[in-house]
């Protein structure tokens, strides 16, 4: 629980004190890393009430790396009658892992989670678990590694810019996102879903002070839809497919599968 404390505590401090050294004035270009969401998910089965227990989940992702055209994107301020050609260039890590804390009352659950899934993160959950199905919502924290390059320009004097490029630039950078996840219980069966939505231009960096983009980049909802089927009541093997959507326009896919321990 410490450990969760820190995490989230770290999150709030970078939330609130990341600062600014460039200041964009406007740009022409832009490209950045756009990873998936955590796979965020709930228990997959009934749990019993008033118990606690444990999850160990890991797995394979197969997915092709996409450059995404991103549509109205333009400048702020005095030029916002400027288009930038931005692209979101969507990645995928062949491994994911995760430890998760489950604690249910009657009917409310509540879980917390550590992993990796594109970077290091952190994730939490409150819902309902039934008999026969499970609803809720989450929220996740995470840390990685972000590539973006830019072309854009700072007022220096009255009619006097200076030319702002960064090419390849790998960024320590601290992201965050909201979403939920829902089950139906078919005897040894499950079909799942989760879904997370974040902005990956609001990343904040850690490493060196935080760049002040001229624009605003679309949000990125990463819907998970999979099977499970609990070979014991302590085995569970997991294989579904993911969808990267910008604004909900557009889609990449992906393919992954895993098995679970659990300690109930």
């Amino acid at each position: 629980m410490e450990f969760f404390k820190k995490i989230f505590l770290t999150g709030a401090i970078l939330m609130l004190g990341a600062c600014s050294s460039t200041r964009m004035n406007y740009a022409e270009s832009i490209e950045m890393d756009a990873f998936p969401a955590p796979n965020s998910q709930g228990a997959n089965r009934h749990l019993p009430e008033n118990s606690t227990g444990s999850r160990l989940r890991g797995g394979v992702i197969g997915g092709f790396t996409d450059r995404v055209k991103l549509d109205a994107v333009h400048n702020t301020g005095d030029r916002d009658s400027l288009d930038v050609d931005a692209r979101y260039k969507i990645k995928y890590l062949p491994i994911y892992g995760s430890i998760d804390k489950f604690v249910k009352g009657e009917l409310f659950t509540m879980n917390i989670g550590f992993g990796i899934n594109h970077g290091i993160y952190a994730s939490t959950g409150l819902g309902i678990n039934t008999k026969f199905f499970e609803l809720g919502v989450n929220s996740f924290q995470r840390f990685t590694y972000q590539r973006y390059s830019f072309l854009a320009y700072e007022k220096k004097g009255k009619d006097e810019f200076e030319k702002l490029e960064a090419i390849n630039d790998n960024k320590l950078v601290f992201q965050y996102g909201v979403g939920g996840y829902a089950g139906l219980f078919l005897g040894p069966v499950t079909l799942g879903y989760n879904g997370s939505v974040y902005r990956p231009n609001m990343s904040l960096v850690i490493n060196e002070p935080n760049p002040r983009f001229c624009f605003k980049t679309p949000f990125m909802f990463t819907n998970n839809f999979y099977v499970s089927y609990w070979y014991t009541d302590l085995l569970e093997f997991q294989a579904g497919v993911s969808n990267e959507l910008i604004d909900f326009n557009g889609g990449n896919w992906s393919l992954n599968a895993g098995v679970s321990i659990w300690s109930f």
